[in-house]
């Protein structure tokens, strides 16, 4: 009777510990909801008339562009970001156009104090375009495409052989700051960067970040980590780079 009683102890023992493996199981898939378990992806629009670079979101080419939003925030182990923002890209044979909605609670607490381009905004709200045309995972190949508030330009890997003091003239970046955040458009012509020569739509990388000054907060469009070779960004697929 004794090695009854301690066989059936055995049995709900077996049984408390399962159940707690399994509840802790489904915590962590819950916590995990909160990040991405793969580089998001943005298809590829290419679009007759090109959107005006005014500051504002209201031309036809934005109505229809692919959005990306449900930024996380990377200092904060990758919870989502409490100020969102939305971002849309289109293109055509000329350049490449990027849309920013910077969503903030308290707009009159945006800072934005470089007003050069050509100087990397940092101890302020700022916006980082990262680009890899050539889609290789390194950080030689990937440029980033900055601003802020006063629509300044930066880029941290101008053309070859550009004078340094000509690099804001080859795009345009207009921003603005509205009632419940900011704006950013950019026009990025494809003479600025390297892509493959190829006649079939292809994949590169890219990905949106966004250094909010009020709150500290790092908030990425596609989750990366805390590495620059190697990481996975996000996906713009479908794209047919012009032809020569």
């Amino acid at each position: 009777m004794k090695i009854l009683y301690f066989i059936t102890f055995l049995i709900v023992m077996l049984n408390m510990v399962c159940g707690s493996d399994n509840r802790n199981n489904n915590i962590n898939q819950n916590n995990n909801q909160n990040v991405d378990n793969k580089p998001k992806e943005l298809p590829a629009v290419k679009v007759q008339v090109p959107p005006v670079i005014d500051g504002e979101l209201t031309d036809p080419a934005w109505r229809d562009a692919p959005q990306g939003t449900n930024f996380f925030n990377r200092n904060a182990g990758n919870i989502q970001a409490k100020d969102q923002t939305t971002i849309m890209m289109v293109y055509t044979d000329e350049a490449i156009y990027v849309a920013w909605y910077l969503f903030d609670e308290i707009p009159e607490e945006i800072a934005a104090n470089v007003e050069q381009d050509q100087i990397r905004p940092f101890n302020e709200d700022w916006i980082s375009f990262t680009f890899d045309p050539l889609h290789t995972h390194q950080f030689n190949d990937r440029i980033f495409f900055m601003s802020n508030p006063n629509g300044i330009k930066f880029v941290s890997h101008p053309p070859f052989g550009v004078p340094m003091q000509e690099v804001a003239e080859l795009w345009n970046v207009e921003a603005s700051i509205v009632a419940d955040g900011w704006i950013v458009e950019m026009e990025i012509p494809w003479t600025m960067v390297p892509y493959p020569k190829t006649d079939k739509p292809i994949t590169m990388g890219i990905n949106f970040d966004r250094g909010h000054h009020r709150t500290g907060a790092n908030t990425w469009w596609s989750k990366v980590e805390f590495r620059e070779d190697g990481r996975n960004d996000g996906h713009w697929v479908n794209v047919l780079p012009p032809q020569e």
